[in-house]
């Protein structure tokens, strides 16, 4: 970088207070302390957009009634304490309480059952521990603390469609909850056809860890979860047991396109090994059923198409980062698809795409959706972007193509989504931007590096939109870093 830019005095400040355009669509207002004050602020001029200071003036800060009051571990559990022998501390209640258990409970059947992970009906999470909590020794109370981890980790970044659930007493800290959950499962897990519970708590466990950024403990219960799989044939349908109903097909169906999704996910951005491909896979979707509401049709549809979008994201992967080494009489066998096989794969797929997702809309203005579809069109329109880039990258289309028409296409889009969806998406969505900038960095290489002033200009948005997520995502601050680092490498 230019020797000056480490001068604090030439160094752009955060502006004391954002202008209406930042300010709506939660951007960093970038001025530059040597302007009039009235001078229009760095954001604005990127975006041709006008940049006033229109809106009242609130008070700053937030309501000390909003932030849910979070407990720190008091202490670790260790391996076979029952939750009922520990001991109340400084008249601190109970982790286990039934009462903040059904807080927690309320927190995940309102955001993340609608969001991400679906790992058990929700009739289940209403119904299921409605008479108190099983006993320690059991599968299911595995599975309650796996949620009640989730659960609270959601909360204490006030990730919550419903604010109302963070009123209230103090909430325990997650990390309680994942020691715990992990202090019951046994040496050795059984293989139980019926029961999912320990491949549901391996999956929300594996979730949990990938949202603190846990990459250790993440591969441990990815490993366990695949391990069971392996045991039980739980990834062809013809190996299910056959006197389960229908209902009971479409949960499991449900619960193994969940783990699939976070294992491609954690493998695009980790580069790590994809344990079961799609290809060995013999497992439908879940069905969608006259009886179900138009929202729920729609809902389950989005969930159906952003799978197809992940299942076409592995394939980006190997074509991108297939083994470069493998011999001769067996290359053959694994000969990657031509140039253009991606971005046709990718062109039938939204072709297809069935009418009631092109209705869909992030715009935080529109009432007449629920909060789960908006967000179905966050993750769809976030999913595009990297398989059409990633696909763009493999057939080395034009930089043009991919830094203009494609990522600026994508981030004008995005500036119109909710704040409280990226909360809600917390890492997932961090690490897919992210892995945006990182491509649009590769891109602006390409063609002697004609385009570099379009690529530094599109990751330091990126850097900009992630770095004001920092007070509400964990991992914000880190990828925020990493992507000013790439756009003043843009530019070298």
């Amino acid at each position: 970088m230019p020797a000056q830019s480490a001068n604090p005095s030439t160094m752009r400040q955060r502006a004391s207070s954002a202008c209406d355009f930042c300010h709506g669509r939660g951007l960093r207002c970038r001025r530059d302390p040597d302007q009039p004050h009235d001078a229009p602020c760095s954001t604005c001029r990127d975006y041709g957009a006008a940049c006033t200071l229109t809106r009242p003036v609130k008070r700053r800060g937030r309501k000390p009634a909003t932030r849910p009051v979070v407990m720190s571990p008091v202490s670790e559990p260790s391996v076979g304490e029952s939750s009922s022998s520990r001991p109340a501390t400084h008249g601190k209640p109970d982790f286990t309480a039934p009462l903040i258990v059904r807080r927690l409970l309320d927190i995940y059947v309102d955001t993340m059952y609608q969001c991400y992970f679906p790992f058990l009906p929700e009739e289940d999470l209403v119904t299921r521990w409605a008479d108190g909590l099983p006993a320690s020794n059991t599968p299911s109370y595995v599975l309650l603390m796996s949620l009640c981890a989730v659960s609270s980790q959601s909360a204490s970044l006030q990730a919550v469609f419903d604010a109302s659930l963070l009123q209230g007493d103090p909430l325990p800290d997650s990390e309680l909850y994942f020691a715990e959950a992990v202090s019951k499962i046994p040496a050795h897990v059984p293989q139980q056809q019926h029961d999912l519970d320990f491949l549901r708590s391996f999956g929300l466990l594996a979730a949990y860890s990938l949202l603190r950024g846990n990459n250790e403990e993440l591969h441990r219960y990815l490993g366990l979860y695949h391990a069971l799989i392996a045991q039980c044939g739980f990834h062809d349908e013809s190996r299910w047991p056959a006197e389960i109903t229908m209902a009971d097909i479409d949960e499991r169906r449900r619960l193994f396109w969940c783990v699939y999704r976070l294992e491609i996910h954690s493998a695009c951005i980790l580069g790590h090994v994809v344990r079961l491909p799609e290809s060995q896979v013999s497992v439908l979707y879940p069905r969608i059923i006259p009886t179900m509401s138009p929202e729920t049709q729609a809902w389950t549809a989005g969930w159906d198409y952003i799978t197809d979008l992940f299942r076409l994201l592995e394939y980006a992967i190997f074509s991108l980062h297939g083994c470069k080494n493998r011999r001769t009489a067996l290359a053959i066998f694994c000969d990657k698809p031509s140039p253009t096989t991606l971005l046709d794969g990718l062109f039938r797929l939204k072709a297809a795409k069935p009418h009631m997702l092109h209705d869909l809309t992030i715009n935080q203005d529109d009432d007449s959706q629920s909060n789960r579809c908006k967000y179905m069109a966050v993750q769809i329109l976030c999913t595009e972007t990297l398989v059409n880039i990633m696909a763009l990258l493999y057939c080395k289309a034009p930089a043009r193509e991919v830094i203009m028409d494609v990522a600026e296409t994508f981030l004008e889009e995005l500036t119109n989504a909710s704040l409280i969806f990226f909360k809600i998406a917390g890492s997932q969505i961090v690490h897919q931007l992210l892995g945006v900038g990182r491509m649009l960095h590769n891109a602006s290489h390409y063609e002697h590096g004609q385009h570099r002033a379009e690529a530094r200009r599109l990751i330091a948005f990126i850097g900009d939109f992630v770095q004001n997520l920092e007070d509400d995502v964990p991992s914000a601050h880190e990828a925020a870093a990493q992507l000013h680092q790439l756009a003043a490498d843009a530019i070298a």
